[in-house]
């Protein structure tokens, strides 16, 4: 178990980057419902394994649609997923 576990999603829609689920420590984990018009999900996580490791940040695509035009399109208006919870 790690010492903190801490992650937000974030969903490429037509109008930019939205938060969605996420999961922080001590209220636990929030859940959202991902926008019907997403084109890309990805994970944003901050893992510490003790409370004198070393934070691990980073950032792993957990869906995206079909419509790779759409995506480009999207990243080259809205540039890549926020980098924060």
């Amino acid at each position: 178990m790690s010492f903190s576990n801490e992650w937000t999603e974030w969903h490429l829609t037509p109008r930019g980057w939205e938060s969605g689920s996420e999961r922080t420590d001590g209220p636990g984990t929030t859940l959202k419902d991902p926008p019907v018009d997403r084109a890309l999900t990805h994970r944003w996580s901050e893992v510490q394994s003790s409370g004198y490791g070393k934070m691990h940040r980073g950032s792993e695509e957990k869906w995206k649609c079909e419509d790779a035009d759409l995506i480009t399109r999207l990243l080259a208006q809205y540039g890549s997923a926020p980098e924060h919870l």
